[in-house]
């Protein structure tokens, strides 16, 4: 059995190719999801002579079934990465971490329309959500 862990591309070319893939959607599909009218705009942005519109991301994530948010922050970073940095001191002032982000979007899914309050066992690897 292989020790091999899976991790998630960084680039937002490189994640794109490997959602893609993954599930099995053929350029012409994906030109579609964007509204692209030419296949040679997605291969020119794969190659790296365009840079992919900022405003396709939240339809390129719908396509590939990605979050959003995360994939647009790689696309800014990628576009402007002062501008990236400007937005995230600006709308993310507590610095708030990848794992902190995921844990935050969890907790509002476990406890669907019900407020709940989470309690953190010190000194342990866990977290519970108790609905109210």
């Amino acid at each position: 059995m292989s020790n091999v862990i899976a991790t998630t591309p960084h680039t937002l070319i490189a994640q794109l190719e490997a959602a893609q893939a993954t599930q099995e959607l053929t350029d012409r599909k994906l030109c579609d999801a964007l509204g692209l009218e030419r296949e040679i705009v997605l291969s020119l942005i794969k190659a790296g002579s365009m840079k992919m519109p900022l405003n396709k991301i939240p339809a390129l994530a719908t396509a590939l079934e990605l979050d959003a948010a995360d994939l647009m922050r790689v696309a800014l970073t990628e576009s402007d990465p002062e501008l990236a940095k400007a937005i995230e001191e600006v709308f993310n002032p507590m610095h708030l971490s990848a794992t902190e982000v995921n844990l935050i979007k969890h907790l509002r899914k476990l406890s669907g329309a019900q407020p709940g309050t989470p309690i953190v066992f010190d000194g342990k690897g866990v977290i519970a959500l108790v609905a109210v």
